[in-house]
Order: C-alpha cells, then structure tokens, then sequence
C-alpha cells in the first residue's frame, strides 16, 4: 500500500491530493484575473466580486479565500461596507486605530488648555492665507486635470479587458475544437480547422485569431459595441451562445475541456499524465454505466458490463487518486508499453467503431427478425469512444429505441454462411425498441450485420445506402 504523504503548496499544506489540486487551480484563477485586471482598482475589484459571488464555487482554496479578502479590501475603497459585511480581522484594525486615535486625543486634551488662547497668532494667519490660496487654485485647474486623467481611460481598461478575455477564450475553444475533430473524430487537418471555425461562428465576432493589444482604444470600443448589440455581452458579463454551450458539453464528454496538457503548478509529466488519464477513464466508466442502463440493466449489472469493457480497453484501471508517485510511475510504464501514452500525453479512443471492428450504422438501417418483413430506422452512435462497445439510438416515427453491439466474440464461434465460407461472431448483440427486445450475437454477414438468435441466422441489419438528404 502507498504511503500517505502531505501535499504542499507555497506557505500551505494539505492532507489529500483533491485538496492540493483545489488550491493549484485557484492559484491558476487568481493568476489569470491578475493579468487581466488591476485588482487594487476599486472598480474593476466589485466587478470581480460581482462575478465570484454569482459563482460560489470559483474558488474552493484558502488561497482563493484569501483573494476574495483582497478583492473586498480593494472594494472598500470605493463605498465602504458596513461592519456587518467587512472581514473579522478588518473590523478589529477598525477598533485599533480607534483606540489608537483616542489615546492621542487624550494625550493632546493637557496642552490644548495652553494653547487655545494662542490661534490667532501672525504665523497661523499667514498659514490661513497660503491655505485659502492653495484651495482657490485647486478648484480652478482641478477640473482640467481630473478631466485629461480621466477620460473614460478606467472604462476603456474593462473594455479591453473584456474584449481581451473574450478573444482567450474563443483561442483556447478553437484549439480544443481543432483537437476533438483532428484526434477523436479523425478528420484531415484541413476539415478539423474548417469546423473548429464554424463552431466558433455561433458567437457574435470570431476574435480568435487578433491580437487585441494592437488594436486602438477606437477598435476595441467598436468590439466592445459590437458584443453588446449582438448579446454576448449584457451588464459587463458574458453570454455564452447557447449552441457554444452543446460543443463544450461535447468537449467534456470527449475529456478534453480545459486539458491544456501542461498538468497543474508543481506537477510532474508523470503525475500530470496519470491525472488525466484517471479523469478520463472515470469519465468514460461513467459513461458506459449510463448507456448499460439505457437498455434495462440494473446498475449492479451496468457496473459489471462497463468495468468488462474497462479491462478490455485499458488493461488497468485506475480506481483510486490517493496515490504516491512510486504507483503513479508503474502506471505510467504499464500505459506507455499498451501505447496509451505517447510523449507524456494519454492517448484517446477513436470516436470510429470501425477502428475496433465493430460496426457503423449512422445514419439508416433496416432490421429484419428471423426472416419477417424488414423495419427502416433511423440511427445515430451515442457512445463516448467505442473501443469494446458501441451503442446506437435508434428511431422509427415517435418511437426510441437502443441497439448494442460488443466486441468480445474472441473468434471461437464459427457461423457458416455456405458451402464455402465461414465467420465468427464478433460479440453479443442486444436490441430494446418500446417492449420489444432481441438478443443474440452479431457477426459480418457479407455487407450487412446478422443476428444469431437461439441458433437461428436468419436476422439482418441492413445498410441504407440510397439516402435523399
């Protein structure tokens, strides 16, 4: 059994690995919103706040506690909060500074009966009229200068700012777009770049590729309008297009939201990749547990069926994230040999079940039962990466069903499809449609997919090939 060991972090320690990568990630946040705002400015400080406090589980550290008091602080320079709502340590400087005051009020109460007959003396009355002179100055060019010094440059910073962020965000979704449809869905390079574009297309402007620090404070003030008419931007808070939130939810399924592939602050290429690949791999077991229970199973039983397919997969499956670096490393080595990891970087199933002999059937069928009358189905693959199983949704008018196809047929049973030529099953096969359910195994039969059945060989998946789109 690994032993236990603290994991630490600047100036604080903790005890479980969950934690250290809590405060890992608000260091990263904190970081990030540093480089894009003045955090000391009392403004652009309550906008930050606004945003946190509209998400409570931004930061989850006592790092990302301690910036919140930062940001309060900084706040507070503009409108003070009442004592109620100010930090504990806060109110008691409150108190101090009283208390500091008092006693030299106190101090200066013995010598203030002396000299309280002393104000108008020659040298207190010029000091009034250089006072008088200075404040008469003041109230004519003061105006001037606040109005050269302050010419909406405050407004112009969240601007940019905005526009800055916007433009990074829009950069790291098309990187992860490029990947998802390079790596997992097989495209060339050229169709992976055309649709990370479109994807990028749902919002207002694609700024993915300006560099915003050239442009003017004309072009950004533009930007910045341009946002706001079109909706991605309402109160100084972005919106996102409702159609950038399906592909994102598309990325995550696929593992790679937010996985820049670098790891966290302090960790090794080792750890980093023994992270990702347990995050992945919990992902997809949770996946699979939800497509098993789609066809009736309990979850005792989907539980089962998905760890099957895990083993098959992946050889080992990492169950545990409280691990020292000893077993991170065997797990990296076990990995690196099977080819799930290359350059330090875990390597993804293909999103095509062809890669894995199992079959494609998007986007039509038809299905035929022990020789009945054939049924037309429209057909579309929901599994998250079909390397041991692969599942289809399956519809016909109003009606939903599911169809399963396994690939752990180990080529022991034969089926002879004449005279002249034998196949083997390549796994089990399962159908739910309404109340109707068929069961059996699959196999290539020619061009199309038979179904086994109690001995029979008689039903078929058929390809639709004659589409009108």
């Amino acid at each position: 059994m690994a032993q236990e060991k603290k994991y630490k972090l600047g100036d604080l320690t903790f005890d479980t690995e969950q934690e250290y990568r809590e405060a890992a990630m608000d260091l990263k946040r904190i970081k990030g919103l540093m480089e894009r705002y003045n955090v000391e400015d009392p403004e652009q400080a309550k906008k930050i706040l606004q945003s946190v406090k509209a998400h409570p589980e931004t930061f989850r550290s006592p790092y990302g506690q301690k910036f919140v008091v930062k940001l309060e602080q900084a706040a507070g320079a503009a409108s003070a909060p009442s004592s109620a709502s100010r930090p504990l340590f806060a109110q008691q400087q409150d108190k101090e500074q009283k208390k500091e005051k008092k006693e030299k009020k106190e101090k200066r109460a013995g010598s203030s009966d002396k000299e309280k007959f002393q104000i108008f003396t020659p040298r207190n009355f010029a000091i009034g009229v250089v006072i008088v002179a200075c404040v008469i100055v003041f109230s004519v060019f003061a105006p001037r200068l606040f109005s050269l010094n302050n010419t909406g440059d405050s407004n112009g910073d969240i601007r940019r700012n905005m526009v800055a962020a916007y433009a990074n965000s829009q950069a790291e979704l098309k990187m992860q777009l490029y990947t998802y449809y390079y790596n997992v869905v097989g495209q060339t390079e050229e169709e992976a770049q055309k649709d990370a574009e479109e994807g990028l297309s749902h919002y207002v402007m694609d700024l993915s590729d300006r560099t915003i620090s050239r442009l003017t404070d004309s072009e950004i003030s533009d930007i910045y309008g341009r946002l706001v008419e079109g909706g991605d931007i309402q109160n100084n808070s972005f919106v996102e297009p409702s159609e950038i939130t399906v592909l994102k939810d598309k990325l995550l399924a696929a593992g790679l939201s937010g996985n820049t592939g670098n790891g966290v602050e302090g960790e090794t290429a080792v750890e980093a990749a023994i992270n990702s690949m347990m995050d992945y791999q919990h992902r997809m077991y949770t996946s699979l547990c939800y497509q098993y229970s789609l066809l009736g199973n309990s979850k005792e039983d989907a539980q089962a069926y998905a760890n099957e397919d895990m083993e098959s997969m992946f050889g080992e499956v990492i169950y545990s994230y409280n691990m020292g670096i000893d077993d991170k490393q065997s797990y990296f080595d076990s990995f690196m040999k099977r080819g799930l990891i290359k350059d330090n970087q875990i390597v993804r199933f293909s999103a095509d079940p062809t890669a894995y002999n199992l079959p494609d059937l998007t986007p039509a069928i038809e299905i035929a039962f022990s020789g009945e009358e054939a049924k037309a189905y429209e057909c579309s693959m929901i599994s998250y990466a079909p390397a041991a199983s692969v599942f289809y949704e399956i519809h016909a008018g109003k009606k939903t069903g599911y169809l399963w196809f396994r690939n752990n047929g180990g080529n022991t049973d034969y089926i002879s499809l004449d005279d002249e030529t034998s196949v083997t099953v390549q796994g089990d096969f399962l159908m739910v449609f309404g109340s109707e359910t068929h069961s059996g195994e699959w196999f290539y039969n020619r061009q199309n997919i038979g179904i086994k059945i109690n001995g029979d060989t008689s039903s078929m998946i058929s390809y639709v090939h004659d589409l009108t789109y």
